[in-house]
């Protein structure tokens, strides 16, 4: 998806930019005579500056930076078309840096491009000194152009003859990125993309451009040149029904390659329709026609068209709705061309719109825990990984690696059954997505000292599999569709789960340095339709002195349905849930540390809430779309009051937060009574300030929890 990656910079020598489309778009002008010195200052979203002169033919240019402070700088001199013509980085790291009598044969406009050359991904504010000399005295201009931050999936330069490598620290502290140069196209009337639709829907647009850049409302300005305009009826506020959002490049310099259009669609505002656009084009005054799409509130579209060097433009065909759990191409032509590889190598491939997939296959035994990473190093690539096991059912997937890294990993996957699994090394959108470019697969196993009891344990028709690393005692706890929890106070429940084994239950160490829990349900019992709600709770650190390191897995039937891993602190609660349909298909919700409001994003449904009063109460419900609901009333500081919540239906385990005037935590309760009681009660409650109190109705674990179910709420004033 989008914002994914950070990144840093090694030193000049591997590091050339060229920042012509930038250049066209300049923010800011200051001018300079031969021998006047001007100033820039470098800091957290400013590291790069790019200045214009105009040179006559056969001038000689010297250009010097300099810094009070020490800090190597860089200097690269390229002309109008991005080919570099010069460049320096501080060798004798003395703060100062000259391009010296750069002969120029050509008249025209030339930019000087300024950096730090010690690394930019270390940026603090830093001011600089910039003063440029021609041979014969001339009057010359420069231009100062404030460049955007470097966007954050890998950027292949402008420049020809260029190389950068960049470095994921996430991923491998010692991962390069090879650049292939991007040729660009020289327009007069630039590019536009415009995405139009005929409803208040919140939709957004995102175009991703050759060399990486997302153009997006969170970054709506990108490298190569494009500007997004306004974002229109974002959260449905002031809403229109003739909504267009629009991508602009102007004349001059654009990227030639893949351009990949995203259409979100956020929030549905006023109608229930599913929304219809259009996205359309027009490269330098010629219109590429339109692409017509249909979404559901929380889906993404994705096309694509092509810029040639020729001027040429087209869309490729392919379009669609964005699927996770779709394969690139049948499952059976994937396992058919898939090349053989073993635990341990790393393996380079390229994604284009051609080619949108690679496969690989090894082989495992059983219960091997593997970690698959899958790494773009050139071009636009937005990375999708997937593992398929020996019949092609997939069995695990990766778009994102972790927010803000577009790179992919399937971390720690337990694999039961011995034989052969295959990995897909594809892109986000797969065959209708328009990211290109080159990428590098590893494939690793996890030692594990796991018992023979773990090798034998009875085989069930739903399994929940908990392994960790230390000798601190973890609970796993099951809740089923009908709300009863298996666990090891309750150790068999009405529906068939049972617990097999209960790690360091009370800190008793487990014979192996992998302790483990697990529950499940027999064979010939087939679990029930409903939500599945699993629970990791870090009940005592025992006698471990490590950080522990959990991974949750859980399988239907053979086939893995939850795969998860977390690092919690001691007391902390990990709570994650799915949804077994009655067809047998799964929806896992999000999980994660329980951090109660924080996770829920109530504040934008604030103007919706419905008004309640002293003593009648409000019904509602919490379902898997529906996680909490608001409610109002008005108080005055010192006024005494109780509020409860108690579940009428379902399996619903509620819980209630109480938020001030001020957008503070007044209070909150899970159970009533602990143990007993699991409605929720805030009792004899003096309200600390005057003003609108905002009720939360939600369940325990807040966004990430599973239980549903109708409920009441009452308000009572005592005073």
């Amino acid at each position: 998806m989008i914002q994914k990656q950070l990144r840093r910079f090694v030193p000049l020598y591997l590091l050339v930019l060229a920042m012509f489309a930038i250049a066209v778009n300049a923010q800011e002008t200051r001018t300079l005579t031969p021998g006047t010195t001007i100033t820039g200052t470098f800091d957290n979203s400013n590291f790069i500056q790019v200045f214009t002169i105009d040179v006559q033919a056969g001038q000689a240019l010297t250009v010097s930076a300099t810094n009070v402070i020490g800090i190597p700088l860089a200097l690269v001199l390229t002309d109008v078309t991005g080919s570099t013509i010069s460049q320096i980085a501080d060798s004798d790291v003395d703060g100062e840096v000259v391009l010296r009598d750069i002969t120029l044969e050509q008249t025209g406009t030339y930019y000087v491009t300024v950096f730090k050359a010690a690394g930019v991904g270390s940026v603090s504010q830093l001011e600089f000194s910039l003063t440029a000399e021609l041979t014969d005295a001339a009057q010359v201009t420069l231009e100062a152009v404030a460049t955007s931050t470097i966007q954050a999936t890998p950027i292949p330069t402008n420049a020809p003859n260029t190389t950068v490598v960049e470095v994921t620290p996430e991923v491998a502290a010692e991962a390069t990125i090879d650049v292939v140069a991007v040729e660009q196209l020289i327009t007069t009337q630039g590019m536009t993309i415009n995405l139009n639709w005929g409803s208040t829907d919140d939709l957004d647009l995102e175009i991703r451009d050759p060399i990486g850049g997302s153009l997006y409302f969170q970054t709506p300005t990108v490298p190569s040149g494009g500007t997004l305009g306004t974002n229109i009826n974002q959260g449905c506020a002031a809403t229109t029904t003739t909504g267009t959002e629009t991508g602009v490049w102007s004349p001059g310099g654009i990227p030639v390659g893949s351009y990949e259009v995203l259409v979100y669609f956020q929030q549905n505002c006023d109608d229930e329709a599913p929304a219809t656009f259009s996205i359309a084009p027009t490269v330098d005054g010629a219109t590429l026609g339109e692409q017509a799409g249909t979404l559901l509130p929380g889906q993404v579209f994705a096309t694509s068209f092509v810029v040639n060097a020729d001027g040429t433009a087209a869309f490729t065909g392919l379009s669609g709705v964005v699927e996770d759990q779709i394969l690139p191409d049948t499952a059976a032509n994937i396992l058919a061309a898939a090349t053989p590889i073993t635990i341990g190598s790393a393996v380079n491939g390229t994604i284009t719109t051609n080619d949108p997939y690679d496969a690989y296959s090894f082989i495992v035994e059983a219960n091997d825990i593997v970690t698959i990473t899958q790494t773009a190093s050139s071009g636009s690539l937005d990375t999708f990984v997937l593992l398929l096991d020996a019949q092609g059912a997939i069995v695990r997937s990766n778009d994102d690696l972790a927010d803000g890294i577009t790179n992919s990993q399937i971390n720690n996957a337990l694999l039961t059954q011995p034989g052969t699994y295959t990995i897909v090394a594809t892109r986000y959108a797969k065959r209708v997505g328009g990211t290109e470019g080159t990428y590098a697969v590893t494939i690793n196993a996890q030692a594990t000292n796991l018992p023979e009891e773990f090798v034998n344990l009875t085989r069930g028709s739903l399994e929940f599999t908990l392994v960790w690393n230390t000798d601190d005692d973890l609970q796993l706890l099951v809740r089923d569709p009908a709300g009863d929890a298996v666990f090891d106070d309750t150790p068999q429940i009405r529906s068939g789960g049972r617990i097999a084994s209960q790690g360091n239950l009370n800190c008793i160490p487990a014979t192996t340095s992998s302790p483990f829990s697990y529950v499940y349900w027999p064979q010939e019992i087939q679990p029930r339709p409903g939500v599945y709600e699993v629970e990791i709770w870090f009940q005592s650190e025992c006698t471990a002195t490590e950080p522990v390191d959990f991974n949750l897995f859980a399988t239907l039937n053979g086939q893995e349905v939850l795969n998860v891993s977390a690092q919690p602190i001691l007391n902390e609660r990990y709570l994650i849930s799915f949804t077994l349909e009655v067809d047998g298909s799964t929806t896992l919700s999000d999980g994660g540390i329980i951090r109660g409001l924080d996770t829920l994003p109530y504040q934008a449904d604030i103007e919706n809430a419905v008004v309640v009063q002293s003593g009648i109460a409000v019904n509602g419900s919490i379902t898997q779309d529906n996680k909490f609901d608001l409610y109002v009333f008005t108080a005055q500081a010192g006024d005494l009051i109780n509020l409860s919540m108690n579940a009428t239906s379902g399996t619903l385990d509620p819980t209630l937060y109480l938020v001030g005037p001020f957008g503070n935590l007044v209070a909150e309760n899970d159970d009533a009574v602990v143990g007993e009681n699991r409605n929720s009660l805030i009792a004899n409650l003096t309200l600390p300030e005057s003003g609108q109190y905002i009720i939360i109705a939600s369940h325990f674990g807040a966004l990430y929890g599973g239980t549903t179910g109708t409920y009441s709420v009452t308000l009572t004033q005592l005073n």
